[in-house]
């Protein structure tokens, strides 16, 4: 295991630590020595854990998924994109536990133990609530590049839907999978984050303070779930107009199709017709019987043409 102490603050009596990949045992360890619940222990070895919140008798749980900064592009699932950091903290300790590394959360621990956090209003709450605070902003800026990512992705598609020129069918059925991939994406994060919103507002005292700093973090939190939110908006807007325009060019080849069929359909029934070859039409026998049909096709299929181009069919 390995721990790091990022604050520790002797004079009033507080002490934040980082755990990074605790064994059971080491886990139960940590439990023992800060009177932790077995179960809310347990729960930090859960990598699929969604976000929650617990208050205890003498200290508050909760955990957490922030976005995973390596994780790949077409990623879809919460394993995939997101980590899980759990969270105990009370009025003398914060202790932050995750298995895997968050680069984030070193920086923003390099930056607080450069600062030397101080605790200028005397009272341990305070210094508690403004390191959460911190914590819980780092946590949430962590959706900040994605979504952006996200967001010009979306673009990109809106934009190539009304480029000039026929997409082809693999092309069309390409781009429809990628965005279907990107509504997936974007449904996980604004699902992730209400519920991240939901963590802090349980988490938000109800005066004082450290009332003040959560609410920033709520509205924080807020902004980049509306933000999500209106991208999957958009991204469905998208997805609708691909499945509009694939559903046009059907209609638009089935539309070429009945008019050739149309065009064919008393041709062949003339052609039927005198196909038969019985003794005693009179037709087989006349001189002109031929061309006379010939003519009569013809005539046919240039008055079924006038009428199709007065009735506007025949557009380009």
């Amino acid at each position: 295991v390995t721990a790091r102490t990022v604050v520790e603050q002797e004079r009033a009596g507080f002490v934040w630590l980082d755990v990074f990949a605790p064994s059971p045992e080491e886990l139960s360890e940590i439990a023992a020595r800060y009177t932790l619940d077995p179960t809310s222990a347990q729960d930090c070895l859960d990598p699929e854990h969604l976000p929650k919140f617990e208050q205890f008798d003498n200290y508050a749980f909760a955990i957490i998924r922030v976005y995973d900064e390596h994780a790949d592009k077409r990623s879809s699932t919460m394993q995939e994109v997101t980590r899980k950091i759990a969270i105990f903290y009370a009025p003398t300790f914060l202790i932050t536990i995750h298995r895997a590394e968050q680069p984030w959360l070193s920086r923003l621990e390099d930056r607080i133990t450069q600062e030397g956090i101080k605790n200028g209003a005397g009272a341990r709450e305070t210094l508690q609530a403004r390191l959460i605070a911190r914590l819980l902003n780092a946590a949430t800026d962590t959706y900040a590049a994605p979504l952006e990512a996200l967001e010009a992705r979306t673009d990109a598609f809106e934009a190539a839907l009304f480029e000039p020129g026929e997409r082809s069918g693999a092309a069309l059925a390409g781009s429809l999978q990628e965005v279907h991939l990107l509504r997936r994406q974007l449904t996980l994060i604004t699902r992730l984050l209400w519920r991240f919103l939901d963590v802090v507002q349980r988490m938000t005292p109800a005066s004082g303070r450290g009332a003040a700093l959560f609410r920033d973090v709520q509205e924080n939190v807020e902004s980049y779930h509306f933000y999500a939110d209106e991208l999957l908006d958009d991204t469905n807007t998208v997805l609708n107009i691909q499945l509009s325009l694939a559903t046009h060019r059907t209609n638009e080849v089935m539309r070429v199709l009945t008019v050739f069929s149309v065009f064919f359909l008393p041709l062949t029934f003339i052609v039927g017709i005198y196909g038969m070859n019985f003794q005693f039409m009179p037709e087989l026998r006349a001189r002109w019987g031929y061309p006379a049909i010939l003519a009569s096709m013809g005539a046919l299929t240039l008055l079924i043409y006038s009428w199709f181009r007065r009735r506007g069919w025949l557009r380009e």
